[in-house]
């Protein structure tokens, strides 16, 4: 998919993407240098406006600006949160929709790290989160 850096993300996890007009969540691998999963040749040209290829402990995620003509690259991973305070990360569970979680190889839940922060007039903002799958029971 164009534009995306692979070099970054890590080298098999979830995909979660999203076009102009739908979503993709699989899980994907990346061999030879190309990111390998299973919608890869409808998707392979296309650009994603909002694209997240994570694992359980690191997330790379790019956001094409289309408005500012550019795009952003972020890369979180959970050994920055080990040293951040924990009484600003919040961690929670979310459910992931039964057309995918039913699935073999998904996972039934996300975790989402969120990443909190105090401005200098000592108010609590979202600074950033991150996606990360759990372990399945499955």
């Amino acid at each position: 998919m164009i534009g995306i850096c692979l070099e970054k993300a890590p080298s098999k996890g979830y995909l979660l993407a999203y076009f102009r007009d739908t979503l993709v969540f699989e899980p994907y691998t990346i061999e030879n240098g190309r990111l390998v999963f299973s919608d890869w040749e409808v998707y392979q040209e296309l650009a994603p406006k909002e694209c997240h290829l994570f694992d359980e402990n690191t997330e790379y995620r790019m956001i094409l600006r289309e408005a500012r003509g550019d795009r952003v690259e972020v890369i979180l991973t959970r050994q920055e949160e080990e040293t951040m305070d924990p009484n600003l990360l919040y961690e929670e569970e979310v459910l992931v929709k039964n057309e995918y979680s039913e699935k073999e190889g998904f996972p039934e839940r996300l975790k989402v790290i969120n990443r909190y922060t105090y401005t200098e007039n000592d108010t609590l903002v979202l600074k950033n989160y991150r996606i990360a799958c759990c372990i399945s029971s499955k």
